[in-house]
């Protein structure tokens, strides 16, 4: 059996590339595809001679170094991609992903991370964000993202079999794909988040003892500034942001103390030792699924997030996390501060946390994924 895996872009080492990762291992001999392809960033995970990458997305990506402006040709690009010498592809979508053309007798299997955001109902925060939402800017995006919409729901038609990554995303491929979807939860590492790791890395390079983590991209969508902005107010809480990407330079403009610090993106045991050492993740912003409280988790770290879509999944109030709910986010200095007593109390049952995190361990994601690639 001859399998493909396509995934839009590999310019970053995400959680949704976890998932591609382990898809890879699944199936090893799959070859991979994708739109746009950045070897400096991600070759240590995708390495280059195992990489198929559709020439007109990666000529324009080379050129501007920003994936913003290969979004009017993506569609074109991922329809021009050859899957005719594969039996089953499977495509990590996020965005046109799930576009490609296969033939009648190839198994075509979408895995939703979620529809395109930025043409559904993240549109109008979409154009705010990058200075699309006035005048003549704001007319030609309108005039673009009708007709991605259009492509978008006709080529939902091509895939034969949907998978959501939570039951939020599967409300939303049935909301504009009117498409029923199963439900698999992405790939978790339980055990590396739960074997122990010496307090080294920690200690040499933050020279600190109690501190609270933001692990995520840094880009205009996850409202870190949220979180610094209470933290500002918070001098004595120290906050360690883990990660980059654009919207970096201007998050740390905001930072008022030197309780907030931002490390570059770790990995392996540099990154369980941040997590293992903190005492709780904090999660100010929406998603549709994300692999890092989970991770936090396993970590037995209990998890201080906004009360929204997916987390209600995967959490159990008062036992593996606190919320915030207030919209604008007013509530979350009282709602912190009381999160902290119950932590350093002792409230929460670290063996607990992490037996529950072991309900979304990789090793149920492989199980599925391959009972759905080889059933007939």
């Amino acid at each position: 059996m001859k399998i493909a895996i396509l995934h839009e872009m590999l310019i970053k080492l995400g959680w949704a590339e976890k998932v591609v990762e382990k898809l890879i291992s699944t199936f090893p001999d799959a070859h991979i595809f994708t739109l746009i392809y950045d070897e400096k960033k991600v070759w240590k995970v995708f390495s280059k001679d195992k990489v198929i990458v559709a020439k007109p997305t990666q000529n324009i990506y080379k050129m501007f170094k920003n994936q913003r402006f290969c979004l009017p040709f993506m569609p074109r690009a991922v329809e021009s991609l050859d899957f005719s010498d594969y039996d089953v592809v499977i495509c990590s979508s996020s965005w046109f992903a799930h576009w490609a053309i296969t033939k009648p007798e190839t198994k075509f299997i979408v895995y939703y991370h979620s529809p395109a955001r930025y043409l559904w109902d993240w549109t109008n925060e979409y154009k705010k964000d990058i200075g699309f939402d006035k005048w003549i800017k704001w007319y030609i995006l309108n005039k673009l993202f009708l007709k991605l919409r259009i492509w978008d729901v006709i080529a939902s038609a091509r895939v034969d079999i949907n998978i959501a990554n939570s039951k939020n995303s599967s409300k939303r491929v049935l909301k504009y794909y009117r498409k029923d979807s199963e439900i698999l939860y992405p790939p978790i590492e339980t055990k590396r988040f739960q074997k122990e790791i010496k307090k080294v890395w920690v200690l040499k390079q933050l020279k600190i003892a109690d501190y609270y983590i933001i692990i995520s991209a840094l880009t205009e969508f996850k409202k870190i500034e949220i979180a610094i902005e209470w933290f500002n107010k918070m001098s004595d809480k120290n906050l360690v942001i883990i990660w980059w990407w654009n919207h970096k330079e201007a998050l740390e403009k905001k930072v008022t103390w030197d309780n907030i610090i931002f490390t570059w993106p770790r990995y392996s045991d540099e990154l369980v030792e941040l997590v293992q050492w903190s005492l709780w993740l904090v999660f100010p912003w929406e998603e549709d699924f994300w692999i890092v409280p989970i991770e936090a988790m396993a970590a037995g770290k209990p998890v201080f997030a906004y009360a929204w879509w997916w987390l209600l999944e995967t959490v159990i109030e008062d036992k593996t996390w606190t919320f915030f709910a207030d919209k604008t986010w007013y509530d979350f200095v009282p709602k912190f501060k009381e999160f902290d007593k119950k932590v350093k109390s002792g409230f929460f049952d670290q063996k607990f946390i992490k037996t529950h995190a072991q309900k979304f361990d990789e090793s149920l994601f492989e199980k599925k994924i391959k009972e759905i690639v080889y059933w007939d």
